[in-house]
Formats: structure tokens, C-alpha cells, sequence
């Protein structure tokens, strides 16, 4: 089949966030590559910038150049209003869809609907749509977007040495238990879920490190903190905020399990950097989770609207450590057969996306 558009270069727009998450984490690698090997360059594009400024900034790229945007200029009410304006751009632009606004649980179905029909308008216009898993690819095949537009490029997720995972000690009835979870504090992370469900547990024994940005939603941000002083838990929820990537695989090593209260998630990377460090995983059967942990084997799976569900899979992992104490010997021999990508095969497979 003849390549619908072979670019000269490629140009990729991404917004500049004031935390760090996985979709940034990803752009970065790619662009990374893309001036390495002097294929490309990568910008930064305020979101809350005027899309006049995008437009000239399109205006200023060869017009034999591919645009990569990233899909989280999708969620900025301008951005839809102003599509008639980037018309003669769109045969050159692709999207990097880490995220749809219009996936969020926790929406009504009637505001679900009004986001994916700004949604589709793009993603029905541009030339291609770069994915992080099938079940986003699935989920926009489903919903009438051209497969053959679509491209799945796994995030890389870094190979730890099995020298690093140690073989997990028999835990007590009387150990405490560390806990961990990564994600931006935000609504559809479910931090503050999670430590509501966390307050009402009667088995006090555990120890849980929430990490990431907490500054972006700071009144998120302060219900939690609430919620903790309150149920005197200061001593069992550590807030760490924004932690190296290296500092979070460290402890990673020093935890039971990683729990996911996120109820969207479209792969979940630091789900599978938690499974790439042997850890079992309480989780949402959201993203690609469901493709690294075997309910009951490595972990539990939890189906989406079903919280008490959740709170009890969890009450009887802190109160039953024969329970978990399996799960940590299954995780960690799951962990040795598993695979993920390198960040140079995502590359590879992001590049796919321009020879359609």
C-alpha cells in the first residue's frame, strides 16, 4: 500500500505540564529519538495559550513536516471551536491519544457523549492516531474511527535486572504492610478513594506511599489530607509528591503490593513498572492492566463500577497475609516470563504510524 503522506520530518507539539505523568514521560522519549536521529523536533505548546499562537506555529513548520499533537489539546474547549482554522493542516497531523476526557468514569452519560462528539470531530479529520494499547485501539475501531489510521506503540517500560528481585519474605500476622501508588492526585487516579476506603479499615497494620504530583489539584489534594488527619493516619499515609523515577523504582522494591484505584487509565505504565519490580497489583480492570495480571494469580482485578468490591479485596489482603504472602511468591514469577517494550521498539513502532 502506498504511504498516504511521507514527511521530510516530524514535528511534535506537546503541552508543558507542571507535573510529570506517563503520557509526558512518553512524549519525551520519542522526541528524544526524533532529534537523535535528526528526524524531528519537539515543542512545547502551552494549553492554556491561545490557539491563534498553535496556528502560528503551524504556519512556521515546513509544509512537507508530519504534526504530532498530543491528544490533551483535545480537552481545551477552544481547541474544538477553532477546528475550521487548522483545516489546512490536518492531512499532516497526527495524534498522540495517551488520553480521552470523554473516558472518565466519572461523568454523567449525557456529558460522556457531548465530549466524544467534540472528540471525534478530530480524530475523524487527521491523518493519523497514535495509541499507547489495544484496548484504545479497540475502543476507537468500535467507535467508528478508520482502523487502518491507527497505530499501537506500547509505552517502554525499563527490563529490571532479576539480580534486584529478591525473593519476598514470608510476611507475619504482625508485620505492617507497604503499600504504594503513583499517579498525578487527581479525581480519576482515585487517590482520595482510596484513602476513604484505607480510614474504615479496622486492621490499622500497613503503611502507604502516595506518590505524585499533588500541587496541580491542590483542593483534591487537601480532602486527602483531611481525610488522614481525621482518621489520625498521618504516621500510615505518606504523601511523597513528585519523586525521581529512579527514587519511585527504588521503593517499589521496598513495598507488597501496588494498588491502582484509577478508574481510567488507557495503559497504565506505572501499573507495569510496579509488575516489571515483582510487585502484585490491586487493581481496576482499566488500560492495558488486565494484560500483565491474572485475577487471583499476580494480583486481583476489580471490575469498574464496583468499589465495595474493591474495599473488600483489599480489607482482606491487609488482614489475610496468607492471602498475600501467595500473591507476592505468583508476582514474582510472573515477572520473570512477562516482556514489555524498550523505549527504542516504541520508537520503532511509533514511526509505523508515517508509513500507512
Amino acid at each position: 500500500m502506498k504511504p498516504r503522506y511521507e514527511p521530510s520530518t516530524i514535528h511534535f507539539i506537546q503541552p508543558q505540564l507542571s507535573h510529570v505523568s506517563g503520557g509526558s514521560i512518553y512524549n519525551l522519549e520519542i522526541v528524544k529519538r526524533l532529534e537523535q536521529e535528526a528526524r524531528g523536533k519537539g515543542f512545547f505548546h502551552a494549553l492554556n495559550s491561545s490557539v491563534s499562537e498553535l496556528i502560528q506555529l503551524f504556519k512556521t513548520l515546513p509544509s512537507s513536516c508530519a504534526i504530532v499533537l498530543d491528544g490533551l489539546y483535545l480537552t481545551i474547549s477552544e481547541f474544538h471551536e477553532y477546528i475550521d482554522k487548522f483545516i489546512p493542516y490536518v492531512q499532516r497531523i497526527y495524534l498522540m491519544l495517551h488520553y480521552l476526557e470523554s473516558r472518565n468514569t466519572y461523568y454523567s452519560t449525557q456529558e460522556k457523549e457531548a465530549l466524544w462528539t467534540r472528540e471525534k470531530l478530530w480524530l475523524k479529520a487527521v491523518n493519523g492516531i497514535i495509541v499507547p494499547s489495544l484496548q484504545m485501539g479497540d475502543y476507537l475501531s468500535s467507535q467508528g474511527i478508520e482502523k487502518d489510521k491507527i497505530t499501537i506503540a506500547f509505552p517502554g517500560i525499563e527490563k529490571v535486572q532479576v539480580s534486584r528481585l529478591s525473593h519476598p519474605k514470608k510476611l507475619s500476622d504482625k508485620e505492617p504492610i507497604n503499600l504504594i501508588t503513583v499517579g498525578t492526585c487527581s479525581q480519576g487516579k482515585g487517590q482520595l478513594d482510596l484513602v476513604q476506603m484505607l480510614a474504615q479499615m479496622q486492621v490499622k497494620n500497613f503503611r502507604l506511599h502516595l506518590i505524585g504530583d499533588y500541587e496541580h489539584n491542590a483542593s483534591y489534594t487537601d480532602e486527602i489530607r483531611a481525610i488522614i488527619k481525621r482518621s489520625r493516619l498521618q504516621d500510615s499515609i505518606i504523601l511523597h509528591g513528585y519523586l525521581p523515577q529512579q527514587a519511585i523504582f527504588d521503593l517499589f522494591l521496598q513495598c507488597d503490593f501496588y494498588i491502582s484505584p484509577s478508574t481510567y487509565e488507557s495503559y497504565s505504565m506505572a501499573t507495569a513498572e510496579a509488575v516489571a519490580h515483582g510487585l502484585p497489583i490491586l487493581a481496576y480492570a482499566t488500560g492495558a492492566i488486565a494484560d500483565w495480571i491474572g485475577d487471583g494469580d499476580n494480583g486481583i482485578l476489580i471490575d469498574l463500577g464496583k468499589p465495595e468490591q474493591f474495599f473488600k479485596a483489599l480489607q482482606r489482603l491487609l488482614a489475610e497475609h496468607h492471602e498475600l504472602n501467595q500473591l507476592r511468591k505468583n508476582a514474582l514469577a510472573c515477572t520473570t516470563k512477562l516482556s514489555f517494550n524498550s523505549w527504542d521498539k516504541t520508537y520503532r513502532d511509533f514511526l509505523q504510524a508515517f508509513n500507512k
